[in-house]
């Protein structure tokens, strides 16, 4: 803090220093503004843009002396005198920078008989700081008529001037209704109790549009005290609203201000209009119900029982949006509701406020065959208080029975519990495939590095198939949290080392997932090796390597080895090869090198189908001139069209070559049966 503190106040005094006066040139601000007038409004603009940035400059802080100079010099040209379009723009600055010095000038010209000239001039003394202008905007309403009025009582309700209410209120019971409406809008934008006086004086005498602008501007001056929090003083002006007399809008805009201001009363104020038979009353009170204090919640949520059954549901629900965990109880009797849309709500609720002693109840409503077991599932995933974890670990290891030991697993896993590793190790080896299944996914979002050998001891004594791909991707996901990629392959190396021969044979598939130097190297030598399980569990360690690093060992594989190696050697090289990743210009040719081999390695029509849609992803101009020829045979031309057609979804390689994908796009579009991928073909074409 002692370091940032003298950058904040070097910043502080930056900020608050004198403005550098504007650079006049060597002249008089007088001599520039005589030059640059006479080309004021005019088609150039130069003259007028030079005028405005003096204007600008001369009005930040520090500068006061020149703007009231530049706000004398042009209040001495506001006359009919000077051409309207210099008028008008010299009006534009004053609004901006002008003070009680030119108050009187453009006084006058709010008087003028030209339109445009008098409400510039309005506008200007709107903006004014200076209270001579509310005096002067006041003085001329009793003469003003039609929108010259309007604009005089929109000025003075700009400004919130509390000295002009007696002669705005004035004009409330007028005849003309545009200004008695302006007039009533005004009011609401002036603070103050001689205002809002006003406008409740008035409100029985005055009908229509004006009766609506006063009941809105009354509600305007509650908002504001409520929002100042004078709620006795607001309420009393809402309450005067709340009445069948006014139109339904306002009333419904007066009730929710009631609801706001009667504090820890306003609970039971929401209970009898959600009581009532109107549609709009109940919508505003339940709309209230998620702002209501804790002690007005409370006591709507004590007399839930006496509501219909979707009000039951809203308030749950706002008491679980609200967090107010001292209603607890009010959740935990809704979630064992006979109906079931307060029943969800409840258990939905729960899982927002309880505790851990809530985990029994969702526990029971998620191993039964309630329609709500699913959501009792979400809740206890989402239950954020403590002790929860250790109380579904206990369920689980009490628990017999595979589906809802499954179920307890998911539950652990969405919660990113840490703490059921030890448990999740033990279930992988269970005599339950569902159970592993569920634990090795478990472990594959809540385990670390730390915990890779006990994963590996439980992947050893899984069953091959299904069980043990799912435990060869849970050991590589974990490992992939250690961040030197050459460390990965470190705990299955060891475990090769460490276990007997024919064990090893079930590590080297896992190995290849992981990658690695010295995972290669291993797989490498079990491939030159005389033992067929390892040569076999070799060849799937590299069919199973992640990235292009094993290209050259499976190209070898696509050539020399047995034909069932072959096939998963070309699918390997298909998969890391056209995968959609970050690559340089020199990695994209390399990679379409090696699928140009591997097409020529090919011997079935499936394999080569495969690479042409694949080559999609290897975003490079000479992988369009490869794939167009397939364009023409017609066991491959499907897919070569899928590849270009992925080629063109690349803006970044399209644009480039407009002219070449818009002859392969045609091509495509000729080709396909594939309606939906002719509508893309069309739609990367035009967008050329």
């Amino acid at each position: 803090m002692r370091y940032l503190l003298p950058a904040f106040l070097a910043l502080t005094a930056a900020l608050s220093a004198p403005a550098a006066p504007p650079d006049l040139k060597g002249k008089t601000l007088d001599a520039t503004f005589a030059e640059l007038l006479p080309a004021i409004g005019k088609r150039e603009t130069a003259a007028q843009q030079r005028w405005q940035e003096l204007c600008f400059a001369v009005g930040a802080p520090g500068n006061e002396k020149l703007r009231e100079e530049a706000c004398k010099l042009m209040a001495a040209k506001l006359d009919d005198k000077t051409p309207k379009p210099a008028r008008l723009w010299l009006l534009a600055q004053l609004q901006r920078i002008g003070n009680e010095e030119s108050v009187d000038a453009i006084a006058a010209a709010a008087g003028d008989t030209d339109d445009e000239v008098r409400e510039a001039a309005v506008r200007a003394l709107a903006n004014n700081a200076s209270p001579k202008a509310t005096a002067k905007l006041a003085d001329k309403l009793a003469d003003a008529k039609g929108s010259a009025k309007v604009g005089l009582l929109n000025a003075l309700g700009r400004r919130g001037d509390a000295t002009a209410v007696a002669a705005v209120a004035k004009e409330l019971a007028g005849t003309d209704e545009a200004a008695s409406v302006a007039a009533a809008r005004a009011l609401g934008r002036i603070p103050g109790a001689e205002a809002a006086g006003s406008l409740a004086a008035a409100r029985e005498k005055v009908k229509g549009a004006t009766r609506a602008a006063v009941a809105d501007s009354l509600l305007a001056h509650a908002d504001r005290l409520l929002k100042s929090n004078k709620a006795a003083e607001a309420a009393a002006i809402y309450a005067q609203l709340n009445t069948k007399d006014e139109a339904k809008p306002v009333r419904l805009a007066a009730l929710r201000g009631v609801i706001q201001s009667s504090g820890d009363k306003a609970g039971e104020l929401v209970l009898e209009v959600l009581a009532s038979d109107d549609a709009g009353a109940r919508a505003i009170a339940v709309g209230q119900i998620e702002g209501l204090s804790a002690g007005a919640l409370k006591a709507l949520a004590s007399s839930t029982d006496k509501l219909t059954v979707p009000n039951r549901v809203l308030v749950v629900t706002a008491i679980a949006a609200r967090g107010e965990k001292s209603l607890l109880p009010v959740a935990a009797a809704a979630a064992r509701d006979a109906d079931p849309a307060v029943k969800r709500a409840g258990i939905v609720a729960l899982g927002r406020l309880g505790d851990a002693g809530t985990v029994d109840q969702l526990l029971e409503i998620m191993s039964s065959k309630d329609a709500a077991a699913g959501v009792a599932t979400e809740s206890l995933a989402a239950l954020p208080a403590e002790g929860v974890n250790e109380k579904l670990l206990a369920a689980l290891d009490a628990e017999k029975t595979p589906a809802r030991t499954v179920a307890l697993i998911g539950v652990l896993e969405r919660r990113k519990a840490a703490a059921a590793v030890p448990a999740l190790l033990k279930a992988a080896t269970g005599t339950d495939a569902s159970v592993r299944t569920a634990a090795f996914t478990g472990l594959k979002s809540v385990a670390a590095p730390e915990h890779i050998p006990g994963m590996i001891a439980a992947f050893l004594k899984s069953e091959k198939g299904k069980d043990r791909e799912q435990a060869q991707e849970a050991v590589a996901a974990v490992a992939l949290q250690i961040a030197n990629a050459e460390k990965r392959a470190e705990p299955v190396l060891a475990a090769i080392k460490d276990t007997a021969k024919d064990r090893a044979a079930d590590l080297l598939p896992l190995l290849g997932r992981i990658g690695g130097t010295d995972a290669k190297k291993t797989l490498r030598e079990a491939l030159a090796g005389t033992d067929p399980a390892l040569h076999d569990a070799a060849v799937a360690g590299l069919c199973n390597w992640p990235d292009a690093t094993a290209n050259d060992d499976l190209l070898a594989l696509a050539e020399k080895g047995k034909d069932a190696e072959k096939v998963r050697a070309l699918q390997a090289l298909t998969r890391v090869n056209t995968v959609l990743v970050d690559r340089t210009p020199e990695e994209r040719l390399a990679a379409l090198a090696v699928l140009k081999r591997a097409m020529e390695l090919s011997t079935r029509d499936d394999e080569r189908r495969a690479i042409l849609e694949g080559l999609g992803n290897v975003r490079q101009i000479e992988t369009l001139h490869y794939v167009l020829p397939y364009l023409d045979q017609p066991a491959l031309a499907e897919a070569a069209c899928k590849g270009v057609t992925g080629l063109a979804h690349s803006k970044t390689l399209r644009e480039p070559n407009k002219a070449e994908f818009a002859k392969a796009l045609d091509r495509v579009i000729a080709t396909t049966k594939d309606k939906g991928l002719a509508d893309r073909a069309k739609g990367y074409k035009n967008a050329q």
